[in-house]
């Protein structure tokens, strides 16, 4: 017995469960991909870039500066696939990212492998790929995957036995800076890693030296060539992207309204928005596998603390701080810890470890149900699919609105005013962004429907977007009983729906509104 549980799986079996856990890891993504749906955010602004760089235009500029590897990597895909219409080339840029969350998994074995018996291996890097936010994240089209595969690539290489590959490390390092500018916190574990684990002789100052020139000719070539027209430096974009941050990136403000600290006015409420949000968001990210094999692990975790454990747990607190800090300033969004996911599965190996010493090779039966759990856990938690209507409002809203108030699903605008265009060059405003024609106004902040309307009229406001359920009250009494509106004129209404509520078209006639209000003064 003792026998059969010492006796590792040959080569050619664990090449066809890595083979079997990478494509039943694409399956799963590909059963959830949206495939009529366009991509949102900032993939919207990704997806532009490229599509530039892959038509032969010069480097685009603008907020998008600091992270311009992941269309530098996208636009030979665009440039192969030129013919395709918008949706099939977002879905491009999909499928590319969705190969990269996929592929991870093998530099993420390999790491596992330092730590870990090949079965043990195996079943921990499966947790990475069947995470269902990392599943999620990969369907997005944006930066993370990327930037993941390289960061994991960068922590194995720093494991390897052959010390003269160390270097690669750094240089690997460089690419994930280009992808995310907070690549560049990865330098601090590096550089320490090769005091703690390697040994600080003559030789290996040299080879970090050299790692370190490369890292830095990376990012000062891509300084050179992509922000030469700017009056910032790519490194300056670390403090840009904490200003848009602060502007932009809180999520959830119906829950969270005023919640962007500056921190230098109130560290107090930052370290706690912090702590907070670190905590909530870490716990919904492991979900369901990683946190029992995360809470197994530390039960039975050795309190001997290894070299190699230190090092990893130095990777593990320099790669927080982003999502502290962005968690500190008021972000709502889980992202920002996923590429904790890859050490968190690393260390989730000394409980699957322990499981191994009792059940021998059977341990790998246990991919089984991380797959099914994962898979449920997805169906379960999955958002109503009303991007499509969405979509298709977005649609009948710009052959209408020239100025609407800002509605649930008017992200798709840009995407329905990009498709009208196609396949002409995405439009480019000031600093070469994407420039809309139609322009959105909140309506929350104003007491009712006339307010509304005489503080943005002048503004360029001519259409209200109405759906049967919205966030405020005066736009759901429009809904139900517009003919006492009756400067307001229905222009459009869609009725039969599947996931979304009805939704109205109103055209704002002032002339008849003015009269009315100055009828009432």
């Amino acid at each position: 017995m003792l026998e059969i549980k010492k006796k590792s799986i040959n080569s050619k079996q664990e090449i066809l469960i890595i083979f079997f856990v990478c494509v039943t890891g694409l399956i799963i993504r590909l059963y959830f991909f949206p495939n009529d749906i366009p991509i949102r955010a900032d993939a919207i602004d990704y997806f532009s870039y490229t599509i530039a760089l892959a038509r032969g235009d010069i480097f685009p500029d603008g907020y998008l500066i600091n992270k311009f590897g992941w269309p530098i990597f996208l636009s030979p895909f665009f440039a192969i696939f030129n013919n395709l219409d918008i949706i099939q080339l977002m879905n491009i840029q999909r499928i590319v990212s969705i190969s990269i969350s996929v592929l991870t998994v093998i530099p993420l074995y390999y790491l596992i492998r330092k730590f870990f018996r090949k079965e043990v291996a195996l079943v921990a890097a499966s947790l990475f790929i069947f995470s269902p936010k990392v599943i999620e994240n990969s369907l997005l089209g944006i930066t993370d995957p990327l930037f993941i595969f390289f960061i994991t690539l960068s922590i194995m290489f720093v494991f390897v036995k052959n010390s003269k590959y160390y270097f690669i490390s750094f240089i690997i390092a460089g690419f994930a800076f280009i992808v995310r500018q907070e690549g560049i916190l990865i330098l601090i574990p590096l550089i320490l890693s090769l005091v703690v684990v390697k040994e600080f002789k003559v030789k290996k100052i040299l080879k970090f030296l050299l790692g370190l020139s490369l890292f830095c000719g990376i990012a000062f070539s891509a300084d050179y060539v992509l922000a030469s027209d700017m009056n910032m430096s790519i490194f300056d974009t670390v403090v840009y992207a904490s200003q848009i941050s602060e502007q932009e990136m809180v999520v959830d403000r119906e829950n969270s309204p005023g919640l962007v600290v500056n921190v230098e006015d109130n560290i107090g409420d930052f370290i706690k928005n912090g702590f907070f949000g670190y905590s909530k968001y870490f716990v919904w990210v492991l979900l369901p596998n990683l946190v029992c094999f995360t809470l197994f692990s530390i039960v039975v975790f050795k309190k001997k603390i290894s070299l190699n454990k230190l090092i990893l747990l130095i990777f593990f607190i320099i790669l927080s701080l982003t999502s502290f800090y962005a968690y500190g300033k008021g972000v709502q969004e889980t992202r920002y810890l996923l590429t904790l996911i890859p050490i968190v599965a690393l260390f989730s190996g000394y409980g699957i470890n322990w499981i191994y010493s009792k059940i021998g090779k059977n341990v790998l039966l246990m991919i089984i149900p991380i797959v099914i759990s994962s898979g449920l856990f997805l169906i379960i938690t999955e958002n109503d699919r009303n991007e499509l209507e969405y979509f298709e409002d977005a649609k009948n809203i710009i052959k209408f609105a020239n100025g609407i108030n800002d509605y649930e699903g008017s992200t798709f605008l840009k995407v329905a005013e990009m498709e009208e265009r196609w396949p002409d060059l995405v439009p480019y405003g000031e600093n070469r962004k994407i420039l809309l024609d139609i322009k959105k106004f909140s309506s929350a902040e104003h007491e009712d429907i006339e307010d509304f309307i005489i503080k943005n009229h002048e503004e360029g406001l001519t259409h209200l977007i109405i759906y049967e359920k919205n966030d405020n009250e005066y736009l759901d009494q429009i809904f139900a009983n517009e003919e006492k509106f009756p400067y307001l004129e229905r222009v459009f209404e869609s009725k039969t729906r599947v996931e979304t509520n009805s939704m109205k078209i109103f055209y704002i006639n002032y002339t008849m509104f003015d009269k009315i209000i100055n009828d009432k003064e």
